[in-house]
Parts: C-alpha cells; structure tokens; sequence
C-alpha cells in the first residue's frame, strides 16, 4: 500500500501523507509520491486544485524520516535522495493548479518545508510549526530558504537557532500560514476554498501562478513589463472574453481552460 493516498472528488486531488505511525514523517517513497502527484496526475484535466495533508490528527508531518535511508547507502546516494525535497517544492510551485496544504496538527523540519511551498495554507488552531533539527545536529538548510520567503530575518533565525515551535496564532501574525481556524471547521473551510477556486478559470489560475512565482525575486521596472505582457496575453484568451461578457449579462461564466 502507498505511503500517500490519491483521491479526487468534485475536480480536487487530495494527496495525503498516510504514515500517521511516523507522524507522517517525509521517507524518500512519499517525496516521490508527492511529486508524481503534485507534478503528473495534478495535470489531468480532471484536476483543479490540489490539497495536501497528513494522515490523522496529530501531525500534517514532522519532517524527514531519519530512519528510512539506507545505512549501506553512498554518501552520494544520500545527497542525491535528500533532493527530494528541493524536488517536490519545485513541482509544487511549477504545478498548474493551486495547492492547499492542510495543515491538522504539527508541521515540522521538512514538513514545514513542504506546507510553505503551497499556495495557501490552512491551520487548525491545534497546529504548531517549528524547525527542531538543530536539535539533532543538523539545520533546516533548504526550509530556511522558504522561510526567507515568508518571515524577517529574525523571526526566520529564532526559529532555526532555537528550534522551538510556534503555535497557529503566532503563525498567521508572522505570515507562516494563510488561515487559522478552529480543527472542527478544518475540513469544511478547505472543502469550501478548494470548491471556490476549482470554480475559476484554469487559465487564469494557471497564468496567475506562474506569473507570480516567475517574478517574485525580479526587480520592479522588469517585472512589469512582464507582467504587463502576461497580461495582455490573457486578455486575448477565451476565459478573458468570457467572463467580461458574463460580468456584463449578470450570469455565471462558463470557463473553458482557453
């Protein structure tokens, strides 16, 4: 049986981390799952939006399994297996749909990694977030650069040189999460923003994401012209005419991908 469960239901795919005896712990066979998911069968027309999360209540998922690599392996296999994870953020952010991390419990070390590499993040108000790897003698080197991305310098070293947790309050203030609510609305407020987005137009999602990623490290005068450009080649499609033409006859769009 897989270690993540693939499911879709009303056009959105559910990618869960099924290892709950291991906190949902990232062995090398779930990054690879989770990037077939995220980088292949997100891609199917099928498809609209992607939900990851972990099996259980206690954990979204604690981060690397230290005890699923190979002793016998190379030191070069280790290196190599470690770029799981460099691979499953890159499938995410590269990923034409948009993707939810469900966040249920905690979310550590390279789990953290992988929620902040979603688009949106949803935390029930059980959930804690954390860097504990200095703890174990080792340090949250590719999780510090997604951290970078989201919190200030110093809020980002508090938690790397620490290595405490933080609550979901703490997260949302700080800008590590998107939504807190409390776990027994957990489910339906991802059902209900899921179901909001898949309702939009896959184009327009898919160009808007790449679009934002494409220049988020780009300095401002060359980002708009890009951006500028990427606009008016939206403007041109099918989805663009029709929802002006829908906003002006007072009705729903009916988007077509084009």
């Amino acid at each position: 049986m897989s270690d993540v469960r693939a499911e879709v239901v009303d056009r959105v795919l559910t990618l869960t981390i099924d290892r709950e005896e291991r906190r949902n712990a990232l062995s090398p066979e779930v990054l690879h799952a989770l990037v077939e998911g995220v980088g292949v069968r997100a891609h199917q027309d099928d498809v609209r939006v992607v939900v990851v999360t972990g099996a259980g209540e206690a954990a979204f998922c604690a981060g690397a399994d230290l005890v699923a690599f190979d002793p016998a392996a190379t030191p070069l296999d280790h290196h190599e297996a470690r770029g799981g994870l460099r691979a499953l953020v890159l499938a995410i952010r590269g990923c034409p749909r948009p993707v939810i991390a469900r966040v249920q419990g905690l979310c550590l070390a390279g789990g953290l990694g992988v929620a902040l590499a979603c688009d949106l993040v949803i935390a029930s108000e059980a959930a804690a977030f954390g860097t504990p790897e200095v703890e174990v003698g080792l340090w949250p080197f590719m999780v510090g650069a997604l951290l970078a991305r989201h919190v200030s310098e110093k809020r980002a070293l508090d938690l790397m040189l620490t290595g405490r947790r933080i609550d979901a309050a703490t997260a949302l203030d700080w800008g590590l999460v998107s939504r807190v609510v409390p776990a027994a609305a957990l489910d339906a407020t991802v059902a209900e923003v899921a179901a909001g987005l898949a309702a939009k137009s896959p184009l327009v999602l898919r160009m808007g994401k790449a679009a934002w990623y494409a220049t988020e490290e780009v300095a401002l005068a060359p980002a708009l012209a890009q951006l500028q450009a990427q606009l008016s080649l939206l403007a041109q499609s099918h989805d663009a005419a029709e929802g002006v033409l829908a906003f002006r006859e007072k009705r729903s769009p009916e988007w077509t991908g084009r």
